[in-house]
């Protein structure tokens, strides 16, 4: 069973790391074929909403699989700090950036954001969370190549 389980921690974290690499390019091309850039914003928020939701619980499963098998020494591994970190930027991630963008075009509508006085304030904050999803893909790379 415990086999069984491991490696069904691994398919799910490999499919959201996947996922994390794939809404980049999901973004690049829904940005460039749709033409109002709101719709676009709309779309691909939503998408790293759901994205952001799977990996929250993805690691959360993780966590406690490893915790389960290997008791208090699991924090003794790479695996379960990797995982606590990049969760811990997905919650800030989820948590904290993402509902000041969506107050920030919310305050700026009917404009789109980029064409308010909070274009810079929400610039600002998407580097911030532009850096925080590739610190993500990153260490989610680190993560499945240290659970194997």
């Amino acid at each position: 069973m415990n086999s069984y389980l491991n490696k069904l921690s691994f398919i799910f974290t490999s499919i959201w790391v996947g996922g994390l690499w794939a809404m980049l390019m999901v973004t690049y091309v829904i940005f460039n074929i749709i033409p109002s850039s709101y719709i676009a914003g709309v779309i691909v928020s939503n998408l790293f909403t759901y994205i952001n939701i799977f990996g929250m619980v993805t690691l959360v499963l993780a966590l406690i699989y490893g915790f389960h098998i290997e008791s208090i020494r699991f924090f003794k591994k790479i695996q379960a700090w990797l995982a606590l970190f990049i969760l811990v930027i997905v919650c800030i991630s989820f948590f904290g950036i993402n509902p000041i963008l969506e107050a920030l075009k919310v305050e700026a509508f009917p404009k789109e954001v980029m064409e308010s006085v909070f274009a810079d304030r929400f610039s600002a904050w998407h580097g911030i969370a532009s850096i925080a999803y590739l610190i993500q893909c990153i260490l989610g790379i680190f993560l499945l190549l240290k659970s194997r």
